[in-house]
């Protein structure tokens, strides 16, 4: 794989708290750029409208809400029977509607550590619907956006890819990152602006990861779970030891790992 950028992208429905993040790859080694904070919706969509070929972007949000959430919802505002109608109420609420698939797949992978938080709860709605604006404004302009991740956008979760790659601790430090990936490459300002902001710092994971779900190291919905993941969204997830092969993967086979992969 030739040079390419990655862009990553820490979602939060207040633009204080969205960073963004662009990677260069080439000859092996990362160039990172200082992060963009503050983050409006001109931004982000200017940046992830300016992807160019092989490039890929990853962003830390829902993409959809859970199905069965929307037709909960869809029933309830026409004044339909509910759609959990004679099942057990708390747990129709906290299966069902609380959770995409994606969501419990990924919880699984990374316990014990926190399951992603679940798109219609939470408090991270409010970022679900800034997202759905973005994607809007994204399919007028191109790229159009593939929920399932099988385009130059994809879903990722940070925390997951930090917990796949051995870089749990807290506080986040480019350090431990460095440690981790000698590859990286970024002068002391730019790296204490990461260390400064943990925005920054994940929405640099998310550059990171997008890498991988460029190269084909992060966990694909398969045929039984592609049509869930057009509509709710997918997170990609890296496969375990990834990190160290994101510089050099082009030397390799590619992969298309599955939701299997432990």
């Amino acid at each position: 794989m030739g040079a390419m950028r990655t862009v990553g992208i820490d979602l939060s429905a207040d633009r204080s708290k969205t960073a963004m993040s662009v990677v260069e790859w080439t000859d092996g080694m990362a160039a990172v750029g200082p992060p963009a904070l503050k983050c409006t919706d001109d931004a982000l969509v200017g940046e992830l409208s300016g992807l160019r070929p092989g490039d890929q972007a990853g962003v830390d949000t829902p993409f959809g809400w859970p199905a069965e959430f929307v037709r909960a919802v869809g029933a309830h505002l026409a004044e339909e029977p509910w759609p959990g109608h004679g099942q057990d109420s708390e747990r129709y609420r906290k299966d069902r509607l609380r959770y995409r698939r994606t969501d419990r797949i990924v919880g699984d992978q990374i316990y014990p550590v926190k399951p992603p938080l679940a798109a219609p709860f939470d408090r991270i709605g409010a970022m679900v619907a800034r997202w759905a604006h973005l994607e809007d404004e994204l399919n007028r302009r191109g790229p159009r956006v593939d929920r399932s991740g099988r385009g130059p956008i994809a879903e990722v979760y940070p925390k997951a890819s930090r917990h796949r790659w051995g870089l749990l601790g807290s506080p986040r430090r480019m350090e431990d990152l460095f440690a981790a990936a000698p590859w990286l490459r970024c002068d002391a300002p730019t790296a204490r602006a990461y260390d400064a902001s943990e925005h920054a710092f994940d929405a640099l994971v998310c550059a990171l990861t997008a890498r991988a779900v460029a190269c084909g190291l992060t966990v694909r919905p398969d045929a039984t779970e592609l049509d869930d993941a057009r509509i709710e969204g997918w997170i990609h997830l890296p496969v375990p030891g990834s990190l160290a092969l994101l510089p050099h993967r082009g030397d390799l086979d590619p992969v298309r790992p599955s939701a299997q992969v432990g």
